[in-house]
């Protein structure tokens, strides 16, 4: 792994390239001319195909024979289409060998990934519900795909796919995978699409708790926030323009959303090769997103359990590694939330991927921010933004959550159990430090979280609402409306525009007639969540390196004003 990362980090500097060009391949026709039964039982690799080749056709025969098994993916060679500046990771090309768990629903796939990660490769994969169906020409064998998703465990990317096969009585075929859409780092030129034949051993192995996969699946599925079309809500367009465009890529933005008055009114979501098949379960890589969709969740939640007195709790009191640095005496946890610690620390490779990405568990990576020094500033005195902060305070909330819960207690457990659990947020994916031991691995906090839609908008829902959830006060009031500049504290000043309040950026707009303030999560590549005033959330995950969200809040404000 470290020298995988080390290799990730050189590669970091190169220049951003120029991307794949607007799709304009054939669609499915019936019958179908690609990954017919002959194809996926042993035929040449095709090239990239449009999204309807591996979605149920409006002329399937319906749906196909229960399916309940276990699917041994081998892992196997995939070809990418990335710009040539930089060279390949290792693994980068290799499918894992993992298992799938699918499961048949009427004419739905439920599916669960099982079994250990991958050495060999690169990815780790996060798998969704897809779809099973027949088709006249397959001579007795049957149809299915699901969106399967490939998650890096570094930088925080995830590449969206989707996979399919054939199955009868027990077999399977090979699966094709396509992987045409992601959040990624367009700097390190990891824009590109993959595809290949992953090799499927033998049969499908028993499934002994499909009706369980399935029954979850369903309970799962009726308490999902409604969806609508956007164009329901952004009737000129103007959002959906905003969405749309691209300057480096096609099809930049992986989904783009508003929520309001409990529905989502979502954005057809765009491949470079279609509309992907399954928008609801694509995973997104929102990089500094998790500050505030993870880190301040967590702070607010604590805030709540154990009085908000946590924000004024010492650093140095509850990480060894700096009780004995002049620089970190005096620093808060609401210092390093509000990214105001007066010690050195940034966002290039020698003050954050060096110290942080590249450790190799939580106690290197510590040892490593306590050598990075002093800055100017004394704590809570000036804005200095650094990742390395926000996972100072992961460490400090370990260590405080165990002095109250007892050793062994996890923290993101609780957060888990107290708060995302009763929001409906079952297995938020986040990325965590590299120890051995998985009982020593702690979120990485800063980045590294990978939310489907449905799951940002709940969370999103929760700190709109202050907190509150069903009655029951899950965070902390107070603290939540400091954050969304609902209180007289201005936060801290960023430059003559932005302000910072506990993870969240904050900036005025003009919209019309007046100004409204727009609190917003924000990380690289332009992922953000934006919460305006009027109660509306707009969401906008992508890798075009677009900052600024004021056009989006813009646009939203024209069709329901703030003010």
């Amino acid at each position: 792994m470290r020298a995988l990362i080390l290799l990730v980090l050189a590669l970091l500097v190169s220049g951003c390239a120029a991307g794949p060009t607007p799709w304009d391949g054939p669609r499915l026709a019936d019958p179908r001319d690609a990954l017919t039964v002959e194809d996926l039982l042993g035929g040449p690799l095709p090239p990239v195909l449009d999204t309807s080749y591996l979605a149920r056709p409006a002329w399937a025969e319906g749906d196909g024979e229960p399916l309940a098994g276990v699917m041994d993916l081998d892992g196997g060679e995939l070809e990418l289409d990335f710009a040539r500046t930089r060279s390949r990771y290792p693994g980068e090309d290799r499918f894992p060998a993992t298992s799938i768990a699918l499961a048949s629903d009427g004419g739905r796939l439920v599916t669960r990934a099982v079994g250990e990660r991958d050495p060999d490769s690169l990815w780790d994969v996060r798998v969704g519900t897809g779809a099973v169906w027949r088709e006249a020409g397959d001579g007795g064998w049957n149809r299915g795909s699901f969106p399967i998703d490939l998650v890096d465990g570094v930088f925080n990317q995830v590449r969206n796919c989707v996979a399919t096969f054939v199955y009868r009585e027990g077999e399977a075929s090979r699966a094709f995978v396509q992987c045409g859409q992601e959040t990624a780092d367009a700097l390190d030129d990891q824009i590109g699409d993959l595809h290949g034949f992953v090799p499927v051993d033998a049969g499908l192995a028993p499934l002994w708790d499909a009706e369980a996969m399935v029954e979850a699946q369903r309970v799962s599925q009726a308490s999902r926030i409604p969806v609508h079309p956007l164009s329901e809500w952004d009737r000129d367009g103007e959002l959906a323009a905003l969405f749309d465009r691209g300057r480096l890529t096609w099809a930049p933005t992986s989904v783009g959303a508003v929520y309001d008055g409990g529905v989502l009114y979502v954005h057809p979501a765009m491949t470079r090769q279609g509309p992907h098949p399954y928008p609801d379960e694509m995973h997104h890589g929102v990089f500094s997103v998790t500050k505030s969709l993870a880190g301040a969740l967590a702070m607010f939640a604590f805030a709540a359990r154990y009085g908000d007195g946590i924000f004024e709790a010492r650093i140095t009191d509850h990480v060894p590694a700096l009780a004995d640095r002049p620089e970190w005496q005096g620093v808060t946890f609401a210092h390093a939330l509000d990214m105001a610690t007066g010690t050195w620390g940034g966002e290039d490779a020698g003050l954050l991927f060096e110290p942080l990405v590249l450790a190799g568990s939580a106690d290197e990576a510590l040892a490593n921010i306590a050598a990075l020094g002093d800055a100017p500033e004394g704590a809570g005195e000036a804005f200095r933004y650094a990742t390395t902060n926000t996972f100072v305070l992961s460490s400090a909330l370990q260590h405080y959550v165990e002095e109250r819960e007892g050793p062994g207690v996890r923290y993101w457990d609780l957060v888990r159990a107290e708060v995302l659990e009763p929001i409906g947020v079952y297995d938020l994916d986040l990325l965590t430090t590299h120890d051995d031991r998985p009982e020593d691995r702690i979120p990485l906090l800063g980045f590294g979280a990978r939310p489907t839609l449905d799951q940002a908008a709940r969370i999103a829902r929760l700190l709109t609402n202050e907190g509150e959830h069903d009655g029951r006060q899950l965070l902390h009031r107070g603290r939540v409306r400091e954050a969304l500049g609902r209180t007289g504290w201005d936060g801290l000043r960023v430059d003559g525009r932005l302000r910072y309040r506990h993870s969240f950026w904050s900036r005025t707009v003009r919209t019309g007639g007046c100004r409204t303030e727009v609190s917003f999560m924000q990380g690289h590549g332009g992922n953000h969540v934006l919460l305006l005033e009027s109660g509306v959330v707009v969401f906008r995950f992508m890798d075009e390196l677009d900052d600024d969200p004021a056009a989006l809040a813009r646009a939203a404000e024209r069709v329901k004003p703030s003010c």
